[in-house]
């Protein structure tokens, strides 16, 4: 045995002593419900697939930026965005890499920017109904002529089964319908996906858990 712990030394020792360190929320996800850091991961993975390579993406409510990360190798830059101090404080310290960085700030106080794409998974419907065509519109205006949009939030149907946790902060919930409808006002195209644990689909929308809307193609009034 001494032979075999002399060689997994090696490797481990190739590995460094990088640390990542869990924040508050996602230590929360693997304290109580594991399998929604899966989830979250296989969402960001279905948006890198969507925007590609070579591209600047920002992650509108990135939290600790977990996905963030994945945003950036997969994708080639990101910059995370949130309203949480605490959040971002534990994003910077965990990924310190010129590929990826992380703002505190209010995406709807933002200046228009120039990005390939816009993610936002799990924020629109923390945002007031009243404000969510603001956000919606500011998406828009964030991207290039040819960028893309994936806006990912939980569906109305599945709702009936959120913890009082999750209904405590979810004031703006969407049907499939409805995104599309919304979506459809700032992007000629909206592909619509639906999303039951790590699987993304296009299957029967009532029965999705999670919906993901790509929209392609800003609007011509709304191109800077």
């Amino acid at each position: 045995m001494e032979q075999e712990r002399a060689r997994w030394k090696e490797v481990t020792d190739m590995m460094g002593d990088r640390r990542i360190t869990l924040g508050r929320y996602v230590g929360y996800w693997f304290q109580h419900t594991p399998r929604r850091a899966l989830f979250a991961l296989s969402y960001y993975k279905f948006a890198a697939k969507m925007i590609g390579s070579d591209k600047r993406v920002i992650d509108v409510g990135c939290n600790e930026g977990l996905g963030t990360w994945l945003l950036a190798v997969e994708c080639g830059f990101a910059r995370g965005l949130d309203l949480d101090e605490d959040a971002i404080a534990v994003a910077k310290a965990n990924w310190d890499d010129p590929r990826i960085e992380f703002i505190c700030g209010d995406f709807l106080k933002q200046p228009p920017g120039q990005w390939d794409a816009v993610v936002s998974f799990d924020v629109i419907e923390h945002i007031s109904p009243e404000n969510a065509h603001k956000f919606l519109a500011q998406i828009a205006d964030n991207l290039v002529h040819d960028g893309i949009a994936v806006i990912g939030t939980p569906n109305v149907t599945s709702q009936q089964y959120a913890s009082e946790i999750t209904k405590a902060g979810h004031v703006n919930i969407y049907s499939a319908e409805r995104l599309e409808a919304e979506m459809g006002q700032y992007f000629t195209h909206v592909f619509l996906f639906g999303a039951n644990d790590e699987v993304v689909h296009t299957g029967f929308m009532p029965m999705a858990h999670a919906l993901i809307a790509v929209g392609c193609k800003k609007k011509l009034a709304l191109q800077s």
